[in-house]
């Protein structure tokens, strides 16, 4: 007997197949779509991250020029994709930074000076800025991505000051402003070092400072435009864009080297440059020019002495370390900061004179500084010439243009009926003050008996020498006071000429404020009412002596 066939189980095996069929079909549709849209959307995301990342690499980059403070900066390389468990993720997207080098920035047509005033400014720094182009070289900084599925990621770089997106159809992003123009402010920042990192990780990017924009010089040219050649990848079109609302003197032609930046004719531009490396193989600067920052007067006095101060700079205008020597006869300088250097000139008999200064920075410099042949135009060398005076015989010398002088813009009301001021002494020497006159646009005079808030001595001129606060006596302070014999305070007019109750010495490279109160108007024994000085004139006629010679000098000071 014969039984028959049993062929449930067949379904069973068939449902199995089916199911694992689905299953494999949806893991590939998930491996082919699903997986490629999230990755794609983190690589967009990490994108972001590295145009941020290059932004402040930008900002740290000006702020050590500016500075000379460095503040590392980090860029995320690459990221990582989600752990999954099924599906299966390419290589970790990467990335590459790097330096590129994009050529030199020339400058052309500028010369160190500045237009609104009626002399040569400068003119030891126009031996090097004389018009002659000056080249400095500068690289990019660029960041490549590597990503699996963000096809259209951007290429992000930073050049000039700017940080901007180049895309493969050639369109370009700008991700910030511009840097090197603004107004009539100039502002070079040259990038140099070698970089060049790739992979996944986090990169830190520590920008170390070559030469610091400490110095900032007038420009100008009247005859023909100031241009700046400007190395780059960008077109004129974007340049357009990045300086048309920083100013209305500046116009961008196209150049072979990138982009050319033209000035107008006739204008004074406030230059700044400086120097930045990143990576290895950042080369440092070296001295390109020597420059007075103090200048000799031109007539000193038989017998005095005087200080000056000359500056070693580099090609960004900025000082750096060197080996300076003056003569004849001039004494070794005093290093007052890295590249500058201050010395001291005693005026011998009346004559002509001359000292010269030189920086042995140039190969086998020859330059001798007790030379009266001495090459004064080489950008390395700086000489004074003067015309010795002479002091006067028989006695004391009498001089109209000694050391001290007006700090500029220190004119103030004080105690609303007085007036304030400092005066600097610009020479090595104490000068030793005794008389003081006035002149006034008021009809005022100064009256010892208004002044009881200065405590048991009225002060009717007080000297602060060191200007380390108002009355406060020290023994080089001079002042007249109530009660002097030399003057009758009560009838005392403006224009009557006083002997200090106390002299005053102020000594070499010091300091005093004066404070001259209390103002009253005309009334016999100061009957009259206090003045409000606020917008007074006064002239101030200071004598002095120095080393024997006697100085008599007027200052009009404004309240």
């Amino acid at each position: 007997m014969s039984l028959g066939g049993d062929d449930r189980a067949v379904t069973v095996q068939i449902g199995a197949v089916l199911l694992l069929g689905f299953l494999v079909i949806s893991l590939s549709l998930y491996q082919a779509t699903v997986v490629p849209q999230e990755n794609r959307q983190i690589e967009f995301q990490h994108n972001q991250r590295v145009q941020s990342d290059l932004q402040e690499v930008r900002n740290t980059i000006l702020g050590t020029a500016a500075t000379g403070s460095s503040a590392p900066a980090s860029v995320e390389l690459g990221t990582q994709y989600p752990t999954r468990v099924v599906a299966v993720n390419p290589a970790p997207p990467s990335g590459t930074l790097s330096t590129s080098s994009l050529g030199n920035i020339t400058i052309r047509n500028a010369t160190a000076d500045d237009l609104t005033t009626d002399r040569t400014d400068n003119p030891e720094t126009a031996d090097f800025w004389d018009g002659t182009p000056h080249n400095y070289t500068t690289k990019s900084l660029v960041y490549q991505p590597s990503y699996a599925n963000y096809d259209g990621a951007p290429t992000t770089a930073y050049e000039n000051g700017l940080v901007y997106n180049r895309f493969g159809a050639g369109g370009t992003t700008l991700l910030t402003d511009q840097s090197i123009v603004s107004g009539k402010r100039i502002s070079l920042v040259a990038l140099d070092g070698s970089l060049s990192r790739g992979g996944a990780s986090t990169l830190t990017v520590d920008p170390r400072a070559v030469s610091v924009s400490t110095r900032t010089i007038s420009i100008s040219n009247e005859t023909a435009d100031i241009s700046i050649v400007v190395p780059t990848e960008l077109g004129v079109d974007e340049w357009e864009d990045a300086v048309e609302q920083s100013s209305e003197y500046v116009e961008v032609d196209s150049h072979p080297r990138g982009v050319e930046l033209v000035f107008d004719q006739g204008v004074t531009y406030q230059l700044k440059l400086s120097k930045v490396g990143v990576g290895t193989n950042v080369e440092e600067t070296d001295t390109a020019y020597l420059t007075s920052v103090e200048d000799l007067p031109e007539s000193p006095f038989a017998g005095q002495t005087y200080s000056f101060e000359v500056e070693s700079r580099d090609k960004y205008n900025n000082p750096v370390r060197d080996n300076v020597v003056a003569g004849p006869d001039i004494p070794n300088g005093v290093v007052l900061e890295t590249g500058r250097y201050r010395y001291q000139y005693t005026a011998g008999t009346a004559g002509p004179d001359w000292v010269n200064v030189t920086s042995r920075f140039a190969e086998n410099s020859p330059y001798d500084v007790d030379d009266s042949q001495f090459e004064a135009r080489r950008n390395e060398n700086v000489q004074y010439d003067m015309e010795v005076q002479t002091g006067g015989g028989g006695g004391p010398g009498v001089g109209t243009d000694g050391p001290l002088t007006l700090r500029a813009g220190s004119g103030e009301v004080y105690e609303q009926t007085g007036i304030q001021f400092v005066v600097d002494n610009g020479g090595s020497q104490e000068a030793v003050i005794t008389e003081i006159e006035l002149s006034t646009d008021s009809a005022a005079k100064v009256y010892e008996g208004s002044s009881s808030q200065n405590g048991a001595e009225d002060r009717e001129t007080f000297i602060d020498v060191g200007d380390d606060g108002a009355n406060t006596e020290n023994p080089e302070d001079g002042y007249y006071e109530s009660g002097d014999s030399n003057e009758n305070k009560d009838s005392w007019q403006i224009g009557s000429l006083g002997t200090l109750s106390e002299t005053a010495r102020i000594p070499g490279d010091g300091v005093a404020r004066f404070y001259i109160y209390e103002f009253i108007s005309a009334g016999p024994g100061g009957s009259g009412s206090p003045v409000d000085m606020a917008g007074s004139t006064v002239t101030v006629t200071v004598t002095y002596t120095v080393s024997g010679t006697e100085y008599t000098e007027s200052f009009d000071v404004t309240a």
